[in-house]
């Protein structure tokens, strides 16, 4: 098949998302409409020979929708495949143009959000409210969904109730490849410890609950030094300066072996996402060995409960016992067992399949 990959955030979780499908199942024809239109770091370098075309989605959105349809008439796929809300929004609007078109036909549109838009803690909820009215309003020109993660499942399964027709959800989880690039078991701590998040500074990350626990775990081990590796997205400096004020270092934008380094000198990452898709950082983390705490919302309780935690006091109560210890308390086994190439290549497949007919809903057992 011709898959079109079409995203407005090729950054982050999302691009490392959206190369590993394509290099995943090289059976298929990848090509990728995309920007970087949600964040200030440099564009992601391309793995050579992955995509067979590589274009620029427009900023606009009308010109998004646009595009979509100029690319799907000049390529000709036999998928276009969404990933995240924005996106999905765009391509499904496209697909919805293209029916009522004479002389066009709607591609089928796979669809993965990479975390709902309606998910979002840092608008008000009547946003929320519109945001969640659009992705039931758009699902049913939507062939298969796609989400990376059980609870965003559970959350398009939800958007199914009252629809007209069935929209199937595969569950396509993210994994890290073989060749990822992050050294399994390379965790070296550094001395006095230093604890950290790997992430983007946005409101989604919440930078002032991690100066909280920054604070917290100072009272007990005032030798601790705290680092958030990664850098603000241009939109809010006063995040990052909340950082700064409150003792912890921004390193800014790092090379990848930079940050795979900086990373495994961690004694212990906090992943302190308000919400979330599945984060690749996670997996990232786990395949270090970094010992990992992550909050404990919806998106993340396929982590041990061990290793969530809901307050400040709680993060730094966990962040004492493990900086003690030295070691990671908690039992991974099942999330990592979920989180194969193998499983996320038969789920892919799958998707695929049914949106093209190979097979059916019941055939697929979903």
């Amino acid at each position: 098949m011709r898959i079109l990959h079409v995203t407005d955030c090729f950054h982050g979780g999302v691009a490392t998302a959206v190369d590993q499908y394509a290099r995943l199942t090289p059976e298929h024809d990848h090509l990728l409409l995309s920007n970087n239109a949600r964040s200030s770091a440099d564009p992601v370098p391309r793995n050579p020979g992955v995509f067979t075309a590589d274009e620029e989605l427009p900023a606009s959105p009308a010109a998004a929708v646009a595009a979509v349809r100029d690319a799907v008439s000049r390529h000709r796929p036999d998928v276009v495949h969404a990933h995240s809300s924005f996106a999905g929004a765009y391509v499904r609007a496209a697909a919805a143009l293209d029916r009522l078109t004479p002389g066009r036909t709607a591609v089928p549109v796979v669809y993965t959000p990479h975390s709902f838009a309606f998910e979002r803690a840092d608008i008000p909820s009547w946003k929320r409210r519109v945001f969640r009215a659009m992705e039931k309003m758009l699902l049913p020109l939507t062939t298969v969904g796609a989400p990376c993660a059980e609870w965003e499942g559970e959350l398009m399964r939800g958007l199914g109730r009252g629809v007209p027709g069935r929209v199937p959800v595969v569950v396509v989880p993210n994994v890290l490849m073989a060749d990822h690039p992050a050294t399994p078991g390379s965790w070296s701590p550094a001395t006095p410890p230093v604890v950290g998040v790997v992430s983007r500074v946005t409101p989604q990350r919440d930078p002032a609950f991690f100066a909280e626990v920054a604070r917290l775990v100072r009272a007990r081990r005032p030798e601790t030094r705290f680092v958030w590796i990664g850098d603000g997205d241009g939109k809010d400096a006063s995040l990052t300066d909340l950082l700064t004020d409150a003792g912890v270092e921004v390193t800014g934008w790092l090379t990848g072996e930079e940050l795979r380094s900086r990373t495994a000198e961690l004694s212990l990452v906090v992943h302190t996402a308000r919400w979330d898709g599945f984060p690749m950082s996670v997996l990232e983390v786990r395949r270090t060995g970094v010992p990992l705490l992550v909050r404990d919302i919806p998106a993340l309780r396929e982590c041990p409960a061990t290793a969530r935690f809901t307050t400040a006091e709680d993060a730094a109560a966990k962040a004492d016992v493990i900086l003690g210890e030295r070691r990671d308390p908690s039992d991974w086994t099942a999330l990592d067992a979920a989180h194969t190439p193998e499983i996320q290549y038969a789920r892919l497949t799958t998707a695929y399949d049914l949106a093209v007919g190979r097979t059916t809903y019941r055939e697929a057992s979903l």
